[in-house]
């Protein structure tokens, strides 16, 4: 009899029709970082002998967390416009570090930010024709909003900075400020696209303050009353509050990151070292747009110097053991877990809506590359490397080949991208 019983639920669960169980929805991944920055130190660390920038080893350790996401953000603090390279306060890097961004996985920068026209409008041109020719998805200047597609769900991406450090020429060169008149206009052009969802992305707040301004509330509620899935926060350099709202079905259906703080960077003070990576997926329901798998982890930039050689390094420390056996020098592992009891207090305490995200896989903790870096004196400096640039700008070596993922542009300056299927890497 149990035999009967047993087989007759066998077959139950084989022809009874599938519209019984839940069905597989369409999801979209996203995986956001904050600031990159790049500093003078950072740039003479970087140099080879050979006079050649390396940066790999820089996202050797997180890596997997961009290549697992369909779309992996962050934001560009840094512009492309040839040498000599120069960090603080006129930014300008080799074109080396966007290569090896974008080889870690990382396959969108957002570009509106105070630093886009540090080397005038002809740098900030050459900034994203490196970016055009890599085939890395941009959007914060000339293009206003880009729509990345994947799995059939059309997510809009928009961006804006409060303003320019660098105002001079600028009315030649589109860059996207912060009005909310401007905003409404791109959320319409967007819609009439067939956007599904829209992330927003706000470089905004003051720096160094790991509470949110009154301002940047004011702002996320009105664009969440304008329609906006999420908004994603840059600037600070600390990491901010994330806040998270529930739909009429109880599930998330609006969140703000306020600040994601720093991806890597020389700034000193242990804050600033201290980042956020934000994960989550977009669904499409019958109510409309939702937010699942909703999760941050913490990465700290690690500056080891060994035998004279300095290296930057991002590195998950969400879990100890992620990086016991390679911060092997008490100060630093110390520091780390000083700084993160302090901020994982903070994020319970103005958070509580997300959860942190700890994770010990072995693959994490072994095979490890750091790589070969010049020998350089640590020196931390606000003062640029090199005078400003003048005169004509370098070329842009062309990257391109073998790229499929470019689209052909549509109206208002925008690019409509399809992500391929597998993700190219």
């Amino acid at each position: 009899m149990a035999n009967k019983i047993r087989t007759a639920c066998i077959l139950v669960l084989v022809f009874l029709p599938l519209s019984v169980f839940p069905q597989d929805v369409a999801r979209v991944r996203f995986c956001f970082a904050g600031d990159l920055m790049q500093h003078g130190t950072q740039i003479r660390s970087a140099l080879q002998p050979d006079g050649s920038y390396r940066y790999d080893t820089c996202f050797s350790y997180i890596r997997d967390r961009f290549r697992n996401a369909d779309f992996a953000v962050l934001n560009m603090e840094t512009t492309y416009s040839g040498p000599p390279y120069t960090g603080y306060p006129s930014f300008s890097s080799p074109d080396d570090l966007a290569i090896s961004t974008k080889k870690a996985g990382v396959n969108v920068f957002l570009t509106a930010n105070n630093h886009i026209l540090d080397k005038g409008v002809e740098g900030a041109r050459r900034t994203v024709s490196l970016y055009d020719s890599l085939g890395i998805m941009h959007t914060g200047t000339i293009r206003p909003w880009i729509i990345l597609e994947k799995n059939g769900i059309k997510t809009a991406l928009l961006n804006y900075t409060y303003t320019s450090n660098n105002n001079s020429g600028n009315e030649s060169f589109m860059l996207n400020l912060t009005d909310t008149s401007l905003i409404r206009r791109h959320i319409g052009e967007v819609r009439d696209n067939g956007a599904d969802c829209i992330i927003c992305c706000m470089h905004w707040g003051v720096e160094y303050q790991l509470h949110s301004a009154p301002e940047q509330r004011l702002l996320a509620h009105w664009l969440r009353k304008a329609g906006v899935t999420a908004v994603i926060g840059s600037h600070p350099h600390v990491p901010q509050s994330i806040e998270v709202v529930n739909g009429e079905d109880g599930k998330p259906a609006f969140l703000v990151a306020y600040s994601l703080g720093n991806f890597i960077s020389n700034q000193p003070e242990p804050f600033t070292r201290m980042g956020l990576i934000l994960n989550f997926e977009l669904v499409i329901t019958q109510t409309g747009p939702c937010i699942e798998s909703l999760w941050y982890e913490w990465i700290w930039t690690w500056c080891p110097v060994r035998d004279g050689k300095k290296t930057y390094l991002v590195v998950p420390v969400s879990d100890n053991r992620l990086y016991r056996e390679i911060a092997t020098e008490p100060s630093d592992t110390l520091l780390i877990v000083k700084t993160i009891k302090t901020l994982r207090n903070f994020m319970r305490e103005t958070s509580p809506a997300i959860y942190e995200r700890i994770r010990y896989p072995a693959y994490e903790r072994k095979n490890l590359y750091f790589g070969i870096h010049p020998a350089i004196r640590p020196l931390w400096t606000r003062q640029p490397v090199d005078s400003p640039v003048k005169g004509k700008f370098s070329t842009v070596k062309d990257h391109s080949q073998g790229r499929t993922t470019q689209g052909s542009g549509t109206t208002g300056n925008c690019l409509l991208y399809t992500s391929p299927s597998p993700r190219d890497s």
